[in-house]
C-alpha cells in the first residue's frame, strides 16, 4: 500500500462507506470535524450533543425566547453607557453613500443582517430615544473619541433622515420573515387558533390578527400583540394571505426551537413601539 493510499484510508475525510475503515466523524451540520480535536471515546461537545441528550430542563430554557434574549452577549449603550443583552439594543454601523458630487459621505446607519461592514455603536432599542439622538446633532455622541476609515473629525458624519422608519421597516421585515416561515409549516401546530377556554403557559404569546378581539379575547396571563398595529394592514394581509390561519382573529404562537426567532423578532419590535398600543400586554422581553 503506497503513503498516498494509507493516508487516505486512515484520515478523518475518509467515506464512512467503506468497510473496515474508520468512520467519519461530523457535527450536527454535516461537516467533519477532526479526531484530534473529537475524539471517538470522549463525550461529544455541548453544541454537538444531539437534541434527545439534553436534560428536560434545558431543553425548556433552549426552547425560551425569553432565556434566549438574556443569554445574548452584553454591549454597552454609546448614549446611556448601560450595559444590556443585545437582544434590547439597535446596533450601528458607518455605511458610506455617494452624493451628487460624486463624493463618498459616511453615514451612521442602522446595521443591516446582509452587511459585512462591523458594527460602529449601540444605542437603547426605543423609537424616541433613536427620534430624540436626531435633534442638535445628539447621535453624534454614539461616535465616541475614536473614528476610523481615516475621518479626522466627527462632524464628517451624517445622519440618515427618517432613520426611526428605516429601523422600523427593518424589524418589520424581520418578523414578517420569521412569522411567514412558521405560518407555511401547518403539520407542525408551531401557530393554533386561540380558545377562549384554554390555558396557555406564559411562555407562549397571542397573535391577534384583528384588533376589535383585543378587548374580548385578551388573555392577561401571556404577552399579545397586535400584529396590525406592529405590522400595518398591508404587512398583515400580506403575511396571512393563501394561508389557513386567515380567516381566525387570534392565534397563539407555541413554544418550541422552531418558534424562538419569531418570540425574539416581535419582542424587538415590540419594544421599539413600546411608547405607543402596539402590544396589549407589556412586553416580557
Amino acid at each position: 500500500m503506497s503513503t498516498k493510499t494509507w493516508r487516505r484510508w486512515h484520515s478523518h475525510l475518509t467515506p464512512a462507506n467503506n468497510r473496515g475503515r474508520k468512520t467519519q466523524i461530523t457535527n450536527n451540520h454535516g461537516l467533519p470535524v477532526s479526531p484530534i480535536l473529537e475524539p471517538l471515546k470522549e463525550k461529544p461537545a455541548r453544541e454537538h450533543q444531539p437534541l434527545e441528550s439534553l436534560t428536560s430542563f434545558r431543553k425548556e430554557v433552549a426552547a425560551n425566547a425569553f432565556a434566549n434574549a438574556l443569554a445574548t452577549p452584553v454591549r454597552q449603550c454609546n448614549f446611556t453607557g448601560a450595559r444590556l443583552p443585545l437582544h434590547y439594543l439597535l446596533p450601528f454601523t458607518t455605511k458610506f453613500l455617494r452624493h451628487e458630487d460624486d463624493k463618498l459621505v459616511p453615514y451612521l446607519a442602522p446595521f443591516e443582517n446582509s452587511s459585512r461592514q462591523a458594527t460602529r455603536a449601540y444605542a437603547f432599542n426605543s423609537r424616541q430615544l433613536v427620534n430624540r439622538l436626531g435633534q442638535k446633532k445628539t447621535w453624534q455622541r454614539l461616535l465616541g473619541h475614536e473614528l476610523r476609515f481615516g475621518l479626522t473629525s466627527r462632524s464628517d458624519y451624517k445622519w440618515p433622515k427618517q432613520i426611526d422608519e428605516i429601523i422600523l421597516s427593518q424589524l418589520r421585515q424581520s418578523v414578517v420573515r420569521k412569522l411567514a416561515w412558521v405560518f407555511n409549516k401547518p403539520k407542525a401546530n408551531l401557530v393554533i387558533p386561540l380558545q377562549s377556554n384554554t390555558e396557555y403557559p406564559p411562555s407562549a404569546c397571542i397573535l391577534y390578527l384583528r384588533a376589535k378581539v383585543l378587548s374580548s379575547s385578551s388573555n392577561p396571563s401571556i404577552t399579545g400583540y397586535d400584529l396590525s398595529g406592529l405590522l400595518g394592514l398591508e404587512l398583515l394581509e400580506t403575511l396571512v394571505k393563501d394561508t389557513s390561519l386567515a380567516d381566525n382573529d387570534a392565534l397563539v404562537l407555541t413554544q418550541s426551537y422552531m418558534t424562538m426567532s419569531a418570540h425574539i423578532a416581535l419582542a424587538r419590535l415590540s419594544t421599539f413601539l413600546s411608547s405607543s398600543d402596539a402590544t396589549s400586554n407589556s412586553a416580557k422581553t
